[in-house]
């Protein structure tokens, strides 16, 4: 499969109604963003994102329902030793859609009280590429490690994991921690 900078499906078959009408339409490829929009969401990618998506007529004239799935792994930074650490994310999606003509992009509509979040469109090319790289990111854990027993960085910023002999031990002559009278302290 060929990489592309979007993830842009045609829906132009879904808008017309009539006897031969397409009822579904399906995408999927390999998303590789551009550099400026992964830096908006401050995400480094290992390699590119998969991704598959399906939107379907939802009943009414104009509603319509995406339903996917986008994956991949981004590189993040070990919480130890700041070596990066491949991450596996698969995220599912699915949200109703709204067509609105004239409308220039994809938008993410908010719920309010109990509706559910909704897609609209205007434009029957829909580039899901935001959408994607949102839902992504947003499931990226806050931190990782490259290995349980990482043993992260000295003091001088060497990593412990390939030069375990770097260790900072304590020079002799050197002051005692400010925290030495507590270790007596009865509790």
């Amino acid at each position: 499969m060929v990489s592309r900078p979007d993830a842009t499906l045609h829906l132009a078959s879904l808008l017309t109604q009539g006897p031969g009408s397409a009822s579904e339409v399906e995408g999927q490829g390999l998303l590789e963003p551009g550099e400026a929009l992964l830096e908006s969401y401050d995400l480094r990618l290992a390699e590119p994102l998969a991704w598959e998506l399906v939107v379907r007529r939802a009943g009414g004239e104009d509603d319509f329902l995406v339903e996917g799935r986008v994956s991949g792994s981004a590189l993040l930074e070990c919480r130890r030793c700041l070596v990066d650490v491949p991450t596996d994310i698969s995220v599912s999606l699915i949200f109703p859609m709204v067509y609105k003509p004239g409308q220039k992009e994809l938008v993410l509509i908010e719920g309010v009280e109990d509706a559910e979040e909704t897609l609209s469109f205007g434009d029957p090319s829909v580039d899901f590429t935001e959408l994607l790289l949102q839902l992504f990111a947003i499931n990226l854990p806050l931190t990782v490690l490259c290995k349980e027993s990482c043993r992260g960085l000295s003091l001088d910023g060497v990593n412990l994991n390939e030069h375990p002999d770097q260790e900072t031990k304590p020079q002799k002559g050197t002051e005692p921690s400010p925290f030495e009278v507590l270790k007596d302290f009865d509790l």
